[in-house]
């Protein structure tokens, strides 16, 4: 409650009075033209790590400005924008807040939080800032663009190499949800500079694209600046959000994989309900022939090696004339009843997913399952898996010091600006559910997919099982259907079959087992007490029982 008396106490009443009435003049046509494109960080994942969408070093627009801990970067502002203003010769700097003033009204309605600023102190603000933002825009486009009057002053704060502690920190700056100033600012003041509207246009799309490849925690190719559409993109952050969806690079292999099954016939489907009853009524008679039995057949050497077998070689094995008789009950006995759970669950595709279906086996699993990881070039829509050849296909990533804050903060702005499907959440955490342990990360590094620059492989899985689960998920086709193959896939493998019936037939029936043991121990315990009373030796030895 204090931290929202304080809030209010902040706002002059007679200036938000003035907004109002300024916004009530607009023509709606006008009005409709406006969108918010600055959200604030959702609660639920702002609790979850503060630090990760929280400036630490430069404060970029009115969200954080206020905040003493920013104001060292302040000095590199002001030195920007006086570099700023020896390009435009013959106009003073105090031209570019007149020109930034004149877009207030558009300024103020791409942010969600009430400005509480005058227009005046809006209109500096936003130019400052907003040069800043330009510069380090042409200090990561280098050699792109290598103008001696463009970069000098971030140059003073930004690392070539990358590898200062205030490099890294600026750029996860640039790149958080509440730090974001809006592109047709930073394009109105680069038309200033050059003097040329179609130039200006031309550069700052490549200045964005540029961008974007560099923040990118994902290797693949940036489509160019007209499919990239920046003149249509509210802010950096949501430039590199549509970067990740729209790579000229499609997977082929997506919507393979299942058409070569084919549906159970009935005689098999007999089979199999035949063999289940026989298979029962032989677990039910756990006598020590048929236990050493089952013992001998399972440790033998054959069968070790079809277990190792994934279950889709039933289906060549089936078109033999001897083994077609054993596919019924083998599938019986080493498969899964998918069909049923896969109809359940297309009667429900329009519903949001829940975490219980995204269990998913981990890597490690996945790899002694006989899953093969196979890197792509392209973005996200090319993870898929294909069963003929039981390969899962995932897009390369890198992952440094930035890019937590990056994949976090691309998170939150799809949580809060996307209405639709929320496929990078679903990525996410379709990633925390196959990784689990380190083991995991060194096999997805060794086969190509993980590029690590952080210290260790357990840094990497920290990162991914720290990411939040505090939004909801929502049905993403090719990732629900990737996630599908696979449990399929998993839970059709033999010796993970066997283990899971072992598991529920024979373990899961040791309570009843326990019960009947105890009872025949109160009999044996009852039956020894009656003839320590009653003398049975003596007795069974009068009934000539133990005479030779």
């Amino acid at each position: 409650m204090e931290s929202k008396n304080a809030v209010q106490e902040k706002i002059d009443p007679d200036r938000w009075i003035i907004q109002v009435r300024d916004n009530l003049r607009i023509e709606e046509e006008e009005q409709e033209e406006l969108c918010v494109s600055v959200f604030s960080v959702p609660k639920e994942l702002l609790a979850a790590k503060p630090e990760a969408y929280t400036p630490q070093c430069v404060s970029i627009g009115p969200y954080h400005h206020w905040r003493s801990e920013l104001n060292e970067m302040e000095r590199y502002k002001l030195a920007a924008a006086r570099a700023f203003q020896k390009i435009i010769e013959g106009n003073s700097f105090e031209s570019v807040v007149k020109e930034v003033r004149n877009y207030e009204r558009r300024i103020r309605s791409c942010y969600h939080k009430y400005l509480d600023y005058n227009g005046e102190a809006l209109a500096w603000l936003m130019a400052l800032d907003a040069c800043f933002v330009l510069e380090c825009l042409h200090f990561l486009a280098k050699p792109a663009y290598q103008d001696s009057s463009e970069g000098i002053q971030v140059a003073k704060c930004l690392d070539p190499f990358g590898r200062s502690a205030t490099h890294n920190a600026i750029l996860r700056d640039v790149t958080m949800l509440e730090n974001q100033v809006p592109l047709f600012l930073l394009q109105k003041l680069l038309e200033i500079q050059l003097g040329s509207k179609d130039m200006a246009e031309e550069r700052f799309s490549n200045l964005v694209r540029l961008a974007c490849i560099e923040f990118s925690p994902f290797f693949f190719n940036v489509p160019d600046s007209s499919r990239l559409r920046i003149t249509e993109r509210s802010h950096i952050l949501e430039a590199l959000y549509f970067c990740l969806g729209m790579s000229a690079c499609k997977c082929d292999l997506i919507g393979k994989g299942n058409e070569d099954e084919q549906p159970a016939s009935p005689d098999q489907k007999s089979v199999a309900q035949e063999y289940s009853c026989l298979w029962k009524a032989l677990t039910s008679l756990d006598i020590g022939p048929i236990r050493e039995f089952r013992k001998r057949v399972l440790k033998h050497r054959v069968v070790q090696f079809l277990m190792k077998l994934p279950l889709h070689l039933l289906s060549v094995l089936g078109k033999l004339p001897v083994l077609r008789l054993f596919k019924g009950p083998l599938t019986f006995l080493f498969g899964s009843n998918e069909t049923e759970k896969e109809d359940e669950g297309s009667s429900s595709v329009e519903t949001p997913p829940t975490r219980d279906e995204l269990a998913i086996p981990s890597v490690a699993d996945l790899y002694s399952a006989g899953v093969k990881f196979v890197p792509t070039d392209g973005d996200l829509t090319t993870i898929c898996f294909d069963q003929a050849t039981a390969t899962l296909y995932l897009p390369k990533v890198r992952l440094d010091t930035n890019t937590e804050v990056i994949i976090r903060n691309l998170a939150a702005f799809e949580a809060s600006a996307v209405p639709g499907t929320l496929f990078f959440i679903r990525y996410t955490d379709f990633m925390n559910g196959i990784i689990d342990t380190d083991e995991d990360v060194r096999l997805l590094r060794e086969s190509g997919i993980i590029y690590n620059h952080l210290e260790s492989d357990g840094k990497v899985a920290s990162l991914w099982n720290g990411m939040g689960k505090c939004v909801k998920l929502s049905k993403v086709k090719y990732l629900d259907k990737a996630i599908a193959d696979l449990n399929s896939y998993y839970k059709r493998t033999w010796s993970v079959a066997v283990v899971e019936y072992v598991r529920k037939y024979i373990f899961g029936s040791w309570p009843c087992l326990s019960l009947l043991a105890a009872i025949i121990l109160l009999l044996l315990t009852c039956l020894q007490v009656f003839c320590s009373l009653y003398n049975c030796k003596r007795w069974m030895k009068d009934t000539n029982l133990f005479q030779e």
